[in-house]
């Protein structure tokens, strides 16, 4: 048995859920304890694992939609200079006192860096570095975004002994210490039994963006709406408040998803065979790489605004969609499983 820490990136619900699908497994065996970066995230986490550190990590900024890299930079300066002493502090106490054999972690950098100075092992496993890891070719108009995205990761995140890099895609690797496999799945997902019903489910990462209700009000179409923390009906849109259970039965009967860019849910949808229509964040390279390869795939289309006519277009494409998406394997987690416990048997005995 290893004692592990496992820390996980608080920007996004995915980070939490990808991660839990893989605790829940691991803790049969292991002892873990989890350490959350940011309280988004630690209700969840709290509620299916006895032990949970929190700290307050950084968070992205929005302005409609598009990052807003003043406000995120801002944050990120703020942080370093009045919060970053605290919890850097906290995290490190909690490293020595628990005295972990290996960190795993979902794209957390602070916890990484943590784990670097005290010479212990830390084990990556994301989609993020898709961006960094992976042999990727793009249209010429994403390179800056590339560039800058590039600088973000490696900067935010040090050194990994492992990468294993979670993706739908599997383009060629850099480096000898990355591995590729399927998404990770969740138990509920899993036991889906996907149909096709009169409605499409429409998921935005920033409550921001509410110019895209005017869009989805001009075609003849009925959408249930997440994102915007509300509860109401208003004309074709019904939205709904983030609850697990309704969301899993929403996403399985869809008959597709229109998103941004955002890996869990475009990993989920594809796993299910639900066409994407994805219109990525700006600013957000990672969400434009998940959209490109979306197009790439024949698994949907990627736009850069949505407009009423794009949502057409898509629409009526959707059985073309559907025929390229049963080509896609849908696998539990049993690969990246076997993977870890080998890195642990390698590292820990």
């Amino acid at each position: 048995m290893a004692r592990i820490i496992y820390s996980i990136n608080g920007e996004g619900m995915g980070h939490a859920t990808r991660s839990m699908a893989l605790i829940e497994e691991l803790r049969n065996k292991h002892d873990i304890l989890i350490i959350a970066g940011s309280s988004r995230i630690y209700p969840y986490l709290k509620e299916l694992h006895p032990k949970v550190v929190m700290y307050e990590g950084i968070r992205i900024s929005y302005n409609q939609d598009k990052v807003d890299d003043y406000e995120t930079l801002k944050k990120y300066f703020r942080w370093i200079l009045k919060e970053s002493p605290k919890s850097i502090k906290k995290i490190y106490r909690t490293f020595k006192k628990y005295n972990p054999d290996i960190l795993l972690t979902d794209f957390e950098g602070t916890t990484s860096y943590i784990a670097n100075i005290l010479n212990i092992p830390v084990v990556c496993i994301c989609n993020v570095h898709s961006i960094t890891k992976l042999k990727n070719i793009i249209p010429k108009k994403y390179t800056k975004e590339l560039l800058k995205a590039k600088i973000v990761v490696n900067t935010t995140f040090p050194k990994a002994d492992y990468h294993l890099i979670t993706t739908f895609f599997y383009n060629p690797v850099r480096r000898e210490n990355v591995f590729l496999f399927p998404p990770i799945l969740r138990k509920e997902l899993l036991k889906l039994k996907p149909k096709s019903l009169d409605y499409i489910l429409v998921y935005q990462t920033a409550s921001t963006n509410k110019k895209i209700f005017d869009e989805l009000k001009k075609t003849n179409y009925d959408y249930i709406v997440y994102g915007f923390d509300m509860e109401k009906k208003d004309e074709n849109l019904t939205f709904r408040k983030f609850n697990n259970k309704e969301w899993l039965k929403d996403l399985e009967n869809c008959k597709a998803v229109i998103t941004n860019g955002g890996y869990s849910l475009i990993s989920e949808a594809i796993s299910l065979h639900k066409p994407i229509l994805s219109v990525p964040i700006k600013g957000q390279f990672e969400q434009i790489l998940n959209a490109l390869h979306v197009k790439k795939l024949g698994y949907g289309e990627m736009y850069d605004n949505i407009t009423s006519s794009n949502i057409e277009k898509f629409i009526n494409n959707i059985q073309k969609y559907e025929k390229n998406l049963k080509n896609f394997k849908t696998e539990d987690n049993s690969r990246i499983l076997k993977k870890i416990e080998e890195i642990i048997e390698k590292e820990c005995s």
